[in-house]
């Protein structure tokens, strides 16, 4: 990032939140070095991504905003209000993922409650559990959005949620149960597969 930009973003984290310039500094290097540090994971590679192209499109995401505002009132020692901050991006987060889902039309996977019972069903879980998982499974989904591939850059996120398969979705369901079992390793193991087996 060029000093002129860490500079106008510090100026606006003073500005908007009354944060001290050292607090905003200080939070902006934090996150950095956070993005920074997830643009060289493993998965990252895996998804076919450069670090570069990765921190390209992390930096103008809502989650970098947030993360940003939520260190910077947690540097200038308002831990109240960064608590507020993050839990408010989460939130509007998961109103994004619901609204998407719930205009994916009922003629494809994730738009027929019925055919996703019956893939839980078939994993040995209730319909009450699907339901509970399915939820975070659009989450998650909707946590990738911004790094869809370029072929998929003029797609909504509706349109990401309407072309779920079958497999994917019994897939990131098996992925959720294990990880809802305490079976992380586990979990962590199915969730490079998929991702190797999606690019």
């Amino acid at each position: 990032m060029q000093p002129i930009s860490m500079q106008i973003l510090c100026a606006d984290l003073v500005h908007r939140y009354g944060v001290h310039p050292a607090a905003a500094e200080s939070a902006l290097l934090a996150t950095l070095e956070h993005f920074h540090a997830e643009a060289h994971h493993p998965a990252v590679a895996g998804a076919g991504r450069t670090p570069t192209e990765y921190l390209h499109v992390a930096l103008t995401t809502p989650r970098f905003a947030a993360t940003l505002s939520s260190s910077a009132l947690m540097a200038d020692g308002r831990e109240v209000d960064a608590r507020l901050s993050w839990e408010a991006h989460v939130q509007r987060e998961i109103s994004a993922a619901k609204e998407a889902h719930q205009a994916v039309p009922p003629t494809v996977l994730l738009g027929n409650p019925h055919a996703i019972h019956r893939i839980g069903r078939r994993l040995g879980l209730s319909n009450e559990q699907t339901d509970e998982f399915i939820p975070n499974i659009v989450l998650t989904l909707a946590a990738g959005y911004p790094y869809r591939a370029a072929h998929q850059w003029h797609l909504s996120l509706t349109d990401i949620l309407a072309q779920v398969t079958t497999e994917d979705l019994a897939e990131l369901l098996r992925h959720t149960a294990l990880s809802a079992a305490g079976r992380t390793e586990e979990a962590a193991a199915m969730l490079r597969r998929f991702q190797r087996a999606a690019h």
